[in-house]
């Protein structure tokens, strides 16, 4: 498939890439030694080489033509103790407008990000497992995901030649599969010189017969499972799981609407003893492992691959009576009286001190195997904050 591939190259890309990391109350004190300003943390900058393919895939003839690619990033995080960040990954580029002049498109992807600066290769001698103002208390490991979005313009100069200018978010994070884990949002435009010696030509977008277009409506049944740290100096691991119900409305081959229910499991709210006692709650019980809620599945079709990102509110979340707010308002059971909807800060739900709160969102990606069966990967957050990342299996209809 690789070599395959090489037949098909369309163009390669280098730039330069610079921004700002989204305030964040760790960064700032890894900043600014120990003192949280909740200001933009910049700059940020690095370096970009991709290169992008456009096999005749229909997959891809039905997203306009659209090409996939392959990448390798730089980022210089602008402090010593932030440290660098190396980011393979691959990306599909969307064409939007395609003009004699120039070309809007998307261009999202996944990868990796291995950093050179983690807290376990910050903290000072013989401060380990201590609260210090001199670590990072950003990045718990050296491996992490990397979501790489952004919104392009190119514009051709000369024959086979042409600049290119780019905008987006980029996400680094482990999913809080090992603490601390408040990430990275970073922010950043792009500068690039891109080199295009594709000649082949524009397809067509053509349905072939009515027959081949999706059913009007389908059914999914599904079930993850992962792990997830909850307190770094707890160093402990507990058991996530989730089931989720679905029908969705398939508009077209490469978008499908839909709605369902998702159960959630989080196994850190069932009472242990803990080495620091941080990570479970005394008035923690067994039921408060258990969420229910319902959501808004929005989802995008490549082909047998399916990216969606799903927003939910929770219906039933115990959890939501152990969340800090206001210790006037606990009862003798050391439990808050909340309704199922409250206001909240949503863009530090989920950190330390702060509640999940009633919205979730899940970045789910799936593809599809023969006899009706899928495989699923999921990252669940509350916006900015990831709660934990599970895989699993599904089955649809």
């Amino acid at each position: 498939m690789i070599l395959s591939l090489l037949f098909f190259i369309h163009s390669i890309t280098a730039s330069f890439h610079a921004g700002g990391v989204m305030p964040d109350g760790k960064v700032d004190k890894v900043v600014n030694g120990g003192v949280p300003t909740n200001n933009w943390h910049a700059p940020v900058y690095g370096g970009d080489v991709s290169v992008s393919f456009a096999p005749s895939w229909r997959a891809l003839r039905e997203w306009n033509n659209s090409r996939v690619g392959i990448g390798l990033g730089y980022w210089h995080m602008g402090h010593e103790k932030l440290g660098h960040a190396i980011t393979p990954y691959i990306y599909m580029d969307i064409p939007l407008v395609r003009l004699r002049h120039f070309e809007l498109g998307l261009r999202p992807g996944i990868g990796a990000a291995f950093m050179t600066k983690t807290y376990r290769n910050t903290v000072p001698d013989g401060h380990m497992f201590k609260d210090v103002v001199d670590a990072n208390e950003c990045i718990g490991s050296v491996t992490n995901l990397y979501f790489p979005e952004a919104l392009y313009l190119n514009f051709p100069i000369a024959k086979g030649w042409g600049l290119s200018l780019a905008g987006g978010w980029y996400h680094i994070s482990n999913g809080s599969t090992r603490q601390p884990n408040s990430g990275y949002n970073i922010f950043a435009g792009e500068l690039a010189l891109k080199y295009d010696w594709s000649d082949i030509p524009e397809q067509k977008n053509v349905v072939d017969n009515a027959e081949e277009m999706p059913k009007r409506w389908s059914v999914s049944l599904s079930g993850t499972a992962g792990g997830r740290q909850v307190y770094y100096k707890d160093n402990q691991t507990f058991v996530v799981a989730s089931m989720h119900a679905s029908a969705y409305w398939n508009a077209h081959r490469i978008f499908r609407l839909g709605g369902g229910v998702d159960v959630f499991y989080d196994g850190a709210y069932i009472q242990r003893e803990t080495k620091f006692g941080k990570t479970n709650l005394a008035a923690a019980k067994p039921s408060d492992c258990w969420r229910v809620g319902v959501s808004l599945q929005p989802e995008f079709v490549v082909g047998k691959f399916i990216a969606g990102l799903h927003v939910g509110a929770y219906l039933y979340d115990p959890v939501r009576e152990l969340e800090p707010k206001d210790e006037a308002e606990k009862t003798a059971t050391g439990r808050i009286d909340k309704p199922i909807f409250y206001s909240y800060d949503l863009l530090k739900a989920g950190s330390a001190g702060y509640p999940d709160g009633w919205l979730y969102t899940s970045v789910v990606l799936r593809y599809h195997l023969p006899y009706h069966i899928f495989v699923q990967g999921m990252m669940k957050s509350h916006l900015t904050k990831v709660e934990f990342i599970s895989l699993g299996v599904g089955f649809y209809y």
